[in-house]
């Protein structure tokens, strides 16, 4: 994806009209969705009482990666613009992700 904000826009735009920036099939399905990886997490916090899930957590080793992703998100997004991910790291929040 390209970056500045105009294009921060556009990808926001899209994605809440349900836009999959994965293919259905193909090499692109073997990459979850946002919304699976967030499942994911959540299941974890029910299983050990917490978001901390270790880099290289064992079970599922790409949910491990992604937790560190979304930290960076974080930091680097214009919370107040981009809706998409405003609402994604409200829902972090709520099952208590911790920055």
């Amino acid at each position: 994806k390209k970056q500045g904000p105009l294009w921060t826009e556009h990808f926001a735009q899209l994605e809440a009209v349900g836009f999959e920036w994965a293919l259905k099939h193909g090499p692109a399905s073997r990459h979850p969705s946002w919304q699976q990886r967030f499942e994911e997490l959540c299941e974890y916090k029910e299983a050990n009482g917490h978001c901390r899930v270790p880099k290289w957590y064992e079970k599922k080793k790409q949910l491990g990666f992604w937790v560190p992703t979304m930290r960076r998100y974080y930091k680097e997004h214009d919370k107040k613009q981009d809706a998409v991910w405003k609402k994604r790291f409200a829902q972090l929040e709520a099952v208590g992700f911790e920055w």
